[in-house]
C-alpha cells in the first residue's frame, strides 16, 4: 500500500504539501495524510524504540553522575533550505563566497536537495562537526568537561541535534578575567 501511495504522488503534490509545510497550514493532499500517519506508527511501534529512549536516558543520567549537570543546552537545526552549502553538496555548480540567495528560489533549492537526500545527511554531519570542533571545543563557552548529543528528525524529515553540555570551572566565565585573559573577547568580535 505505501509503495502504492508513493507512486501516486508527483511533484507537484510534494511542493504543494512542502508549501503548505512551510507556511504551517493543514496538509491537504489525502495520500500524504496517509503516508505521514504510517511514518508516526513505525516510530511508535519500531522495534527497541522505547528501549533505546531509555537506554539514551540511561547514558544521560551516569554522564551527570561522573561529570555533573550540565550547564548549556542547545538545540542545533542547521537549515538546509536557506544555505548555499547544501547546494554545493548537492552538485550545484555555484562559488559559496559569493552565493545569491536568489539566484535559486526556495522550490529549486528544495527540489535539488529532495533529489538526493544523502544531501541532507552530508551537510548536517559537516555543519555539526563543525560546531563542535571550532565552538564547544575551542572553549567559546569555557573549557568543556563534557557533552551529551542525541539527533532527532522533525516532520519534514530533516535532522536537529540536542546538546547537554558540562563546562570546567563555569564561574570563571562570568568573570571579566576571563573574557579578557582567555582571549574570548577577540574570538568572538565581528571583523
Amino acid at each position: 500500500m505505501t509503495a502504492l501511495l508513493l507512486e501516486s504522488l508527483t511533484a507537484e503534490q510534494l511542493m504543494e504539501t512542502a508549501s503548505q509545510t512551510k507556511k504551517h497550514q493543514l496538509i491537504t493532499n489525502s495520500a500524504i495524510q496517509e503516508l505521514l500517519k504510517g511514518v508516526t506508527r513505525i516510530e511508535s511501534i519500531a522495534s527497541g524504540f522505547d528501549e533505546r529512549k531509555s537506554y539514551m536516558l540511561t547514558q544521560l543520567k551516569s554522564s551527570i553522575v561522573h561529570f555533573d549537570c550540565p550547564l548549556i543546552y542547545l538545540t542545533i537545526n542547521p537549515h538546509e533550505r536557506y544555505s548555499p552549502i547544501a547546494l554545493f553538496y548537492a552538485g550545484e555548480d555555484i562559488d559559496i563566497h559569493k552565493f545569491q540567495s536568489k539566484s535559486y528560489s526556495l522550490s529549486q533549492r528544495l527540489k535539488r536537495t529532495l533529489n538526493n537526500p544523502l544531501v541532507i545527511v552530508e551537510y548536517f554531519h559537516n555543519m555539526i562537526t563543525a560546531i563542535i570542533e571550532n565552538v564547544l571545543k575551542e572553549g567559546i563557552f569555557g573549557e568543556v568537561n563534557h557533552y551529551y548529543a542525541t539527533i532527532e528528525y522533525q516532520g519534514r524529515g530533516t535532522p536537529h541535534m540536542h546538546l547537554a553540555v558540562s563546562i570546567y570551572h563555569l564561574q570563571s566565565i562570568h568573570s571579566n578575567q576571563y573574557i579578557y585573559s582567555s582571549g574570548l573577547r577577540e574570538r568572538v568580535s565581528l571583523k
